[in-house]
């Protein structure tokens, strides 16, 4: 399940399940519905719910961080689980994203 809130500017979407699959798909969809609809370019990729990453997945979280560069946007990874940071780290794509424990420190400073 996805789900997408605003705070100040910056839409954070937390996803509840596997980033995979479907799952992706509704991430790309609400990031670029998020930005035509709101003309927000910020977000806040929400992953405490999330127990597992695929290639998909992040080839999707790529994608939305190529979306909010060339919109002169930010883009976080929020709150990964010790799985979901170990996938980062084994595929070296921690090096290219933001991540952050907390949403709260996460949110700070964005725009």
């Amino acid at each position: 399940m996805i789900t997408s809130d605003e705070y100040n500017g910056v839409c954070v979407i937390t996803v509840e399940a596997d980033l995979a699959g479907e799952q992706s798909a509704a991430v790309r969809k609400a990031v670029e519905k998020t930005i035509d609809d709101r003309h927000i370019v910020s977000f806040a990729i929400d992953l405490q719910r999330c127990p597992f990453i695929d290639s998909e997945g992040l080839e999707t979280l790529l994608w939305v961080k190529r979306r909010c560069d060339e919109l002169f946007g930010m883009m976080k990874v929020v709150n990964p689980d010790e799985h979901c940071r170990k996938i980062f780290e084994i595929t070296r794509l921690s090096s290219r994203f933001d991540i952050e424990q907390d949403l709260t420190v996460a949110l700070k400073g964005m725009r």
